[in-house]
Order: C-alpha cells, then structure tokens, then sequence
C-alpha cells in the first residue's frame, strides 16, 4: 500500500499544468491579474511551449499596453502550435495599436479564416476598415459581427456611427436604438441618436435624446454644444446660447 502511494502517475503533472491554466484563468476573469500572471508564469516554468499560456500572458500584456511584448507572446504561441482564431484576433490587435494595419488585417482574416463566427473578430475587422477608408467593406464586417453577436454594443454603435457619415441617418438611428436596447441610458449612445434624430428632421426627439444624455452625463461640452445646435434648428434662439454658454464654460473654446 506504502509503495502504491508513491507511484507517480504519468500525467499528474499535465493534470497539475492544466488546473493552474484554470486557477489563472478564473482570477483573470475575477480582475486579479497579479494571481493569474502567477499562475501563468508557473505553467511556463513547467512547460516552457505551452501555447495557451503564452496566449494569455499575452492577452495581460496587452491589455497592460505593452503591445510589442504581446506581438511577441502570441507569435511565439503560433509557432508552438496556438494557431487559434482567438490568438490571431489577439495579434491583429495589437498589430493595429502598433501601428501595422496590413498585417493587423492579415490576422483578422486569418482569425475569421479559422472561425469564421468568431463575432469580435469581424467587428475588429471593421473598425480598421474604416480607419482605412473603405466604408463598405467595413459596414460588411460590422453586419456579420451583429449578425453573430446582436448583442454587441461596441458593434452596434460603431455601425451607427459609420452609418451616419455615409448619409444613412435612418439606418444609424436604428443601430444605435438595438445598442440602447443592451446598454439603455447610456450618455453617448443618446447623443448619437440625438444627432440621427436632428439630421432626420426629428428635431423635438433629438432635443429629448439630448436632455436625457445630459441628464445621465451633464458635464459633457460637447452634448451641450448639440444641444445648442438643435434648439437653433428649434427657433429657440435664448435657449440655444445658454446651451452653448454651458458648454463654453465646461470646456471653454481654444485660445481662451
């Protein structure tokens, strides 16, 4: 019995490798990064070519700022076998911080390539299109994002927002009426539908998006000065120059 407890199975240790991958993972997701680097680091001093943990130091760094390191990290993870869409999605990430948009866009293919219903990879996809003028192309990408993802608010409103600078004011309000419905009363959204709403004619709603903006967000200038705008197109001229009043002292104007 003495000599059955000392034998070592063969894979106590990978069992051991892959329940500190969990344990960093769960402070990861908890926010408590210093006990998942930990974690991490103590799977790669045991397995130096442990692709998932390389992956997610990555993602530490990263989120850290420290984007060339993260380049580093997640090519490494490719090379050791971690060629995952969510590493290539991770990649372009960085890639695009750093200022490489070919090569950010070559990962989100690749990561599209590899899951093609990989819904953040799409929407990344897209805010580098349109970064790099091509609307159209980008709007594509943001449809199959929401299409996988309704939910997606980051989606939703970026959508709206390219939407509004290609002249499609009614298609914008719709995109940022689905985000309200995932994240409702939020500030910015409700300016951007003010705005949708004034460009649409629909002045005394955009005047109601707006107050219920500020209502939530009051020291932002800028939603003042749409507000301004919006009471012009209104005919209420006193009310117009007290908005633009407001937001002159939040954020008085340059040179002042």
């Amino acid at each position: 019995m003495t000599e059955q407890k000392r034998e070592q199975n063969p894979l106590s240790g990978l069992q051991t490798v892959a329940q500190l991958l969990q344990q960093g993972l769960f402070h990861h997701r908890q926010g408590d990064v210093p006990t998942a680097m930990a974690r991490y680091a103590e799977v790669l001093s045991r397995d130096p070519k442990n692709a998932e943990a390389l992956y997610y130091v990555a993602v530490i760094a990263c989120q850290e700022g420290q984007f060339k390191q993260g380049v580093d990290l997640a090519r490494r993870a490719i090379a050791l076998g971690g060629s995952t869409a969510r590493v290539h999605n991770l990649l372009g990430q960085a890639l695009d911080r750093l200022g490489e948009p070919l090569e950010a866009v070559k990962n989100f293919d690749q990561a599209i390539a590899l899951d093609p219903n990989l819904a953040i990879a799409h929407g990344n996809r897209a805010n580098l299109l349109v970064d790099a003028g091509l609307p159209q192309e980008a709007l594509k990408s943001f449809d199959r994002a929401i299409e996988l993802n309704p939910q997606s608010a980051p989606d939703l409103i970026n959508r709206g927002a390219l939407l509004q600078t290609l002249g499609r004011h009614a298609d914008a309000l719709s995109s940022f009426d689905a985000a309200l419905a995932v994240i409702p009363g939020d500030p910015s959204v409700l300016n951007n539908k003010g705005m949708a709403l004034a460009a649409l004619g629909r002045h005394e709603e955009a005047l109601a998006a707006l107050d219920s903006a500020l209502a939530a967000s009051p020291r932002a200038a800028h939603m003042h000065r749409t507000r301004a705008r919006v009471l012009e197109l209104l005919g209420r001229a006193d009310d117009a120059r007290a908005a633009l009043a407001k937001a002159d002292e939040l954020q008085p104007p340059a040179g002042h």
